[in-house]
């Protein structure tokens, strides 16, 4: 039996998946600094200290590729949850999740759907999968698609952040000949049962950017005769694709609603909630001094997709803890106040604040300190001062 390997997409990779490859098309475009930055400006506020400070530098290369085969069901092209295979060849896109792993690492074939070994040195680990490239695959088998379709994946740790931006929906740039394009996501439930709240939302926006307005989700992998994927290689810890925010946020203008949430409100609070990850000591106390001074208190996962895009593109501030409800963003207006409570450091959180700059809105922020069972907690009285002071300045 013959060895798979698996290949990074990184530029080594895509070098040597070209050469393996003759028939694949790659473009890539290298994104330095803050070249396509629009005019949000590049720092952010931080309000403990009445100080300006620059946001971290991104550096990432967008990666397009187009595949094409005679025949899907002789040629295996198979893509599954962010890998994709032709032959002998695993490809996977580079992340922070599996960084840590050499390029060309020898895998047996049995590992493509996703079966581990107990003498693998991580086999011991509780979520092998973070750190096993494909070892929580659907272990379905793959089901043929006779067409060309464009394929956006979810690998690490897929949530709304991940959806929309690595590389995310707005990276996509769908060619004319694309049929239509295929969410693949190993969340997906079996038996056609009820699709998750997120993967209905990430498949609306979808619909936006496709000509055709044709999309499909899967779980397990899938054999494709015509493939265009998008991949983003990291080349420093926090990227943002400006480009892309820029053409999801232009999609979704006229997804807002006429109606909506009433907004003779100050602004909105996002609500983390006690049971995420990274919760806010004290959040309750919080919601009721912003409820004073008339902000409304969002609750994301209680409003529709609409009424979301509706809420945030008439906000005029956003205060929020650090979390993937931020993506949201994305759906702002130009000049739109944001104030972050952050859990530690912009060069580790500032995926947001590159976010806001990106999208020309002003971002605030204020620092907290680690707190018992994982959560954090905000100075409340330093930050309600501070926003007192900031709401005479940019009062109508």
């Amino acid at each position: 039996m013959s060895r798979p390997s698996l290949l990074f997409v990184d530029v080594a990779g895509i070098a040597h998946m070209q050469r393996l490859i003759p028939q694949l098309q790659v473009h890539s475009e290298l994104v330095n600094g803050f070249g396509l930055m629009q005019s949000g400006g590049h720092c952010s506020f931080e309000i403990t200290h009445q100080v300006f400070l620059t946001l971290p530098p991104i550096a990432f290369t967008r990666h397009r590729l187009l595949l094409a085969v005679a025949d899907a069901a002789e040629q295996p092209l198979l893509l599954e949850a962010g890998f994709l295979s032709l032959g002998r060849w695993i490809f996977a896109e580079r992340n922070p999740a599996n960084a840590h792993l050499p390029s060309l690492t020898p895998l047996w074939r049995r590992a493509l759907p996703g079966l581990r070994w107990s003498w693998w040195p991580w086999a011991s680990l509780r979520h092998p999968w973070q750190h096993i490239p494909g070892s929580s695959r659907s272990g379905l088998p793959p089901k043929l698609f006779q067409g060309s379709a464009h394929v956006l994946t979810s690998f690490n740790n897929p949530n709304w952040y991940h959806w929309l931006t690595l590389p995310g929906l707005g990276s996509l740039n769908p060619s004319s000949e694309v049929g239509q394009l295929i969410l693949s996501d190993r969340s997906l439930p079996f038996n056609g049962s009820t699709t998750s709240q997120l993967l209905s939302r990430v498949a609306i926006l979808a619909r936006t950017l496709t000509a055709t307005g044709q999309v499909r989700l899967e779980r397990g992998p899938i054999k494709v005769q015509q493939l265009e994927a998008c991949f983003i290689e990291n080349h420093t810890p926090l990227v943002c694709d400006a480009t892309a925010l820029a053409r999801l946020n232009l999609s979704t203008l006229s997804m807002a609603p006429s109606t909506g949430l009433a907004f003779s409100a100050v602004g909105i609070y996002l609500r983390r909630g006690p049971e995420a990850r990274r919760p806010l000591f004290q959040e309750n106390c919080l919601e009721r001094a912003l409820l004073q001074r008339g902000f409304v208190v969002i609750d994301l996962e209680a409003i529709s997709l609409p009424e979301c895009i509706s809420t945030f593109a008439k906000a005029r501030w956003v205060v929020a803890p650090h979390g993937a409800a931020l993506t949201n963003l994305v759906f702002s207006k130009p000049g739109t106040r944001v104030l972050e409570l952050l859990p530690g450091p912009l060069t580790k959180f500032g995926h947001y604040a590159l976010m806001a700059s990106a999208l020309g809105l002003t971002h605030s922020h204020i620092m907290g300190e680690p707190f018992a069972g994982g959560g954090f907690w905000v100075d409340q009285q330093q930050l309600l001062s501070w926003l007192d002071r900031a709401l005479l300045d940019t009062a109508p």
